[in-house]
């Protein structure tokens, strides 16, 4: 299903209408005729550039890079940043369609940097989010996740609500692509809810979509076929032919997997008939194999090998090997039911050769269960016994793989935990800088008013005699003086704490996993009269989570060590520099050489060996 759901979601994954990438000759025309125009602006010529070169994306992709590279040679001769990002985004684009997903994020990566450069938000959110979905084609969805997080806060920013939902969208298929069925599911349901708050139709339709694919995977039929109907009023609507085939693929599988077989095979036959139309050899192998599902579970075994047959045949021009390995176990399976036993060895020979080159583990399985049972029919022992062992190695390393995913789940819940805990950490310690902030102001702006207030008294004085007026003056040049320096003194205060501000902010939209660590750091920035028991407290903690057993050893081979001795051979295990630990221990770099030579002789290694080494070794 991973390939139709694929080919389901490029629909919504660029920032591109549809319209935009299907051929349109009359829009061709008009840019072309543009184009040759005499004394066309170069501005308006990159833009005519860069929109031919997007209707030549699927269907010429070469004469599109023709097109865009020379939009790009207009806008660097004019020095134009932003048609020069606008022409590398679209040649992200031609990469993406002939599926060079990293020449792609080549080209995306470098619009968003421009942007970002130019201070471009919209052409900077817009990039992240093309590099999010190269990102999931290149199965790194936690980094996609991550770019499409980032493009939502900017779209949010800017009030681009469609895009914004499309990027929480877009989140759900990262989720769903990476097995984390219930945070998929929340990010579909949250956006299509929002959808429906600007009565996005085509939105709607999708999400249900989306919705129902999980609920499919999880075998509640009923459900995934109410989400499904929901979804047809708003499908038909947006005359989208290739949402239409999947909805009613995906209404055929609910209805197959409720035993309704007749009408099952109804609206696969209707959704596979739309697929024709497109041409596409790959996603209408997938209904025709869906078909040959249909009729096996009914017993119907040469209906279903017919429909295996040209499944397979399909796959053999664009298909995948793990692709390929599905069909031949399909046809394999339907040869073993009619008891033709040498062709379904062959096919489950072959399905075990592409599984092995698609390094697929699942139709590995299958192609060895359906070998050890041909093996058992022809009584051949020693065949059997070896695809058995096989199947249990096999399975053995899916338990593996399933037993990591779910711990790889349960991490990224704690995960989020902990960064929503930090967040929270955060932005209280914000709110308190805000605070102070505010005081001083306050106290800057009285302090002021004050001393204003008193130097209109002062002159007024000085007005009275000469002697006055010279001793007044020297008092209104000390006062000035005083004022300068209270005010230097309140501005650098005040950098501090803007400076302070920034980083705050800084760490609490921080993805890093040190986050914790940056916030320590704050805290000894923001008083380094702090006591260090707490902090030390909060080190040690963690580092004996690392390292265990480590001031366990020490203690047991050098019990004489003290605490403070300790605390150095705990920073020299984590490799930090010495200028970190003078830092973290509060003395000099001096201080630092002497007592790590103090400990050298304390714990008697010789001059032939390295503290650093023993400490690293332990």
């Amino acid at each position: 299903m991973k390939t139709f759901y694929f080919g389901f979601c490029l629909s919504i994954l660029l920032l591109l209408n549809s319209r935009a990438l299907a051929q349109n000759l009359n829009k061709i025309d008009s840019l072309q005729k543009l184009i040759n125009t005499p004394k066309t602006a170069d501005t308006t010529l990159i833009k005519a550039y860069n929109d031919l070169g997007i209707q030549h994306a699927t269907s010429n992709p070469i004469l599109a890079k023709q097109n865009i590279n020379k939009a790009l040679r207009i806008a660097h001769k004019i020095k134009k940043p932003r048609g020069i990002a606008g022409a590398n985004n679209c040649l992200g684009v031609v990469y993406y369609y002939q599926k060079e997903y990293d020449s792609a994020l080549v080209y995306f990566n470098k619009a968003y940097k421009i942007n970002t450069e130019m201070g471009h938000s919209w052409g900077q959110a817009s990039a992240l989010h093309q590099i999010g979905v190269v990102q999931n084609h290149l199965n790194k969805y936690s980094k996609a996740i991550k770019s499409f997080q980032k493009a939502g806060k900017v779209f949010k920013s800017l009030n681009d609500s469609l895009s914004y939902i499309k990027t929480i969208e877009n989140i759900g298929v990262s989720y769903n692509l990476m097995k984390y069925q219930k945070k998929g599911l929340e990010r579909f349901l949250s956006a299509n809810t929002l959808y429906k708050q600007l009565h996005n139709t085509s939105g709607i339709g999708r999400t249900y979509i989306h919705i129902s694919q999980i609920l499919i995977k999880q075998k509640e039929y009923e459900k995934a076929l109410s989400y499904l109907k929901k979804s047809l009023p708003h499908i038909h609507s947006g005359g989208n032919k290739r949402h239409l085939s999947v909805v009613l693929n995906n209404i055929g599988i609910s209805q197959r997997g409720l035993k309704n077989y007749d009408d099952a095979l109804a609206y696969l036959q209707k959704s596979l008939a739309l697929r024709k139309e497109k041409g596409n050899s790959k996603t209408v192998a997938v209904i025709q194999s869906e078909i040959g599902n249909t009729y096996f579970e009914m017993e119907s075994y040469v209906e279903a090998l017919h429909y295996q047959k040209k499944a397979l045949q399909n796959y053999s021009i664009k298909g995948s090997y793990r692709q390929k390995a599905t069909s031949y176990n399909s046809i394999a399976r339907c040869f073993l039911k009619l008891n033709q036993i040498d062709s379904a060895k062959s096919n489950a020979t072959k399905a075990l050769s592409s599984s092995k080159k698609a390094s697929d583990l699942e139709t590995e399985t299958e192609a060895n269960q359906t070998l050890a049972s041909i093996a058992e029919r022809e009584e051949n022992s020693l065949a059997a016994y070896q695809h058995f062992k096989n199947l249990s190695i096999l399975k053995d390393s899916l338990k593996i793989i399933k037993q990591e995913e779910v711990a790889k789940e349960l991490y990224a819940k704690y995960e989020t935990k902990q960064k929503e805990s930090q967040i929270n950490i955060l932005q209280q310690l914000n709110n308190k800088i805000k605070q102070r902030y505010t005081i001083l102001v306050s106290a800057l702006i009285l302090a002021m008013a004050l001393l204003t207030v008193g130097l209109l008294i002062f002159i007024k004085k000085i007005k009275h005699t000469s002697l006055e007026k010279e001793i007044l003056d020297r008092e209104l040049d000390t006062k000035k003086k005083e004022l300068t320096t209270h005010s230097l003194h309140l501005v650098k205060k005040n950098k501090v704490l803007e400076s302070l501000k920034e980083e705050v902010e800084h760490i609490r939209c921080s993805e890093d996993q040190n986050a914790q660590f940056n916030y320590l750091k704050l805290i000894q920035t923001i008083n380094f009269d702090l006591s260090d028991d707490t902090s030390w407290e909060n080190f040690k903690r963690s580092f004996e989570q690392v390292h265990k057993d480590f001031y366990s050893i020490i203690k047991s081979k050098y019990p004489n060590v003290t605490s403070n001795e300790l605390r150095l051979m705990a920073l020299l295990k984590i490799n930090l520099s010495s200028k970190e630990i003078a830092s973290i221990l509060n003395i000099t770099q001096e201080g630092v050489r002497k007592a790590r030579y103090r400990l050298r002789k304390k714990l008697d290694i010789p001059s032939n060996k390295i503290l650093m080494d023993m400490i690293l070794n332990i």
